[in-house]
């Protein structure tokens, strides 16, 4: 076989024209005339024509860096927060607000095309500041020793450096305040940093929750070990440090389970859990809650997607990945009954909580895997008016837009964090009787980055 030899070199400055930018906000230039060898370029707008390091080659593809502009776009603004840009978490801070939305707007309507489906896209749900920022309610962060300091940050895009961040741009700026505090607690404690090359140390990360509304303040130190080394004194120097402290966490999540956080927490100091509000209606948010991180979007999602559903209160309405009740408490005094399905336990005892905590009685939260709930409810008779799906990234399977067919409803409205995983699965409800009823209405959660959610109403066919 002919060794394929790639058209670029490792360090070679290159010119090339930006031809689209990607699902994460990376940038695509060809290398060749055939267009079959990709260079992707972070900090990049369309049209832009750069000189260009290749700072990483494979037989496929390359990855370079910007080294200077030929032609920019006349959307690029200077934001001078470059670091943002090496750990990969706010790839557009160089976009003016406007071409963020009109970018976000076109991806979708691409994604969808793509799927084979036509549709009109919606003008983007934002928030109202000229340049959103300094909005998640939630942020978790590695922590590291580094050069005799514990620094906190992000990782650099396929490496073990922890890019030190003190301003992360789109944390509530109190987040960030809190970071640096329980931070410089740990590293004058000498507590030990769980390090990815040996796979040792105590402390991954810090993870910390506020309520938007109640300003109550969550803190998780999120451990390798079981045990956290001076845990009294590390708790007595967070709670004198932080007196808007409502929860002190640690969750036992040792690398080797590869997850984030675990189900395991020990509460420390304070409740087990922080409350905040959504449309009027009380949460209770613990350390494994699923919990919208921009609240002020959050709930213009919700009234979006409620205004397009067209909701009556004749309407028995169906909460599939219900999480912790956010979607259906929602929209449960404007509908006769709501009924909730969740796989994750901790999840649905959450659910069922809230529901006290706001009087709720028309609506239940059952534990089980959709697709099987789905089937009893079509066996039972349950024929729901209105379907709800808030499914994570990777969208439905197959198996839950057949069973949701099944069930009937006239309408399905499907909340989503991933227009590429939407259009695919639009286009399956579209072989099973369900066909999209107005526009695609895209919802800016999260500023400054590649992602967009999108509410999208699926009708029954006449």
């Amino acid at each position: 076989m002919a060794k394929t030899t790639p058209p670029v070199k490792l360090h070679e400055i290159v010119q090339v024209e930006i031809a689209k930018i990607r699902q994460n906000g990376m940038g695509l230039a060809w290398a060749n005339e055939q267009k079959t060898y990709p260079i992707y370029i972070a900090n990049a707008m369309f049209h832009e024509v750069v000189q260009v390091e290749i700072i990483q080659v494979d037989k496929l593809s390359s990855y370079g860096r910007i080294v200077s502009w030929d032609k920019k776009n006349p959307a690029r603004i200077a934001a001078d927060r470059d670091y943002l840009l090496e750990a990969g978490t706010a790839p557009l801070v160089n976009w003016a607000y406007p071409a963020q939305k009109d970018w976000k707007r076109s991806l979708v309507k691409d994604n969808f095309e793509a799927a084979g489906l036509l549709v009109d896209v919606a003008e983007p749900v934002t928030m109202d500041e000229k340049v959103p920022s300094y909005y998640r309610n939630k942020t978790v962060v590695p922590v590291k020793w580094q050069d005799g300091q514990l620094l906190s940050g992000f990782y650099q895009r396929g490496t073990h450096e922890l890019v030190p961040m003190t301003d992360y741009f789109v944390n509530d700026k109190r987040l960030d305040e809190v970071i640096v505090i329980v931070r410089n607690i740990l590293e004058k404690l000498a507590i030990s940093a769980y390090d990815p090359d040996t796979d040792e140390g105590a402390v991954r990360y810090i993870m910390v929750r506020r309520g938007y509304y109640s300003k109550q303040l969550m803190v998780v130190l999120v451990s390798n070990d079981p045990i956290l080394p001076k845990q009294d004194e590390v708790v007595e120097a967070i709670v004198t440090a932080l007196p808007d402290l409502t929860s002190l966490i640690l969750n036992k999540a040792p690398k080797k389970d590869y997850v984030q956080l675990s189900a395991d927490n020990e509460t420390l100091y304070g409740k087990d859990q922080i409350e905040d509000s959504l449309l009027g209606k009380r949460f209770l948010i613990g350390p494994n809650s699923f919990y919208q991180v921009n609240p002020v979007m959050t709930e213009k999602l919700y009234q979006t997607a409620a205004d397009l559903a067209q909701l009556k209160k004749s309407d028995l309405v169906v909460d599939a990945y219900a999480g912790i009740g956010t979607i259906g408490m929602s929209v449960a005094d404007r509908v006769k009954e709501v009924i909730g399905v969740e796989v994750v336990p901790g999840a649905v005892a959450d659910a069922q909580k809230n529901l006290a905590l706001n009087g709720i009685e028309n609506a239940t939260y059952i534990l089980k895997d959709a697709p099987e709930q789905f089937v009893e409810w079509e066996e039972e008779g349950v024929r729901p008016d209105v379907v709800f799906v808030d499914p994570p990234r990777r969208g439905l399977t197959e198996e839950l837009i057949k069973k949701a067919a099944l069930m009937g409803p006239d309408r399905v409205v499907y909340v989503s964090c991933n227009p590429l995983t939407a259009a695919r699965d639009c286009a399956l409800f579209d072989q099973v009787g369900y066909e999209i009823a107005g526009p695609v209405v895209p919802v800016d959660q999260f500023p400054q980055t590649a992602h967009i959610e999108t509410v999208t109403v699926l009708q029954k066919k006449r």
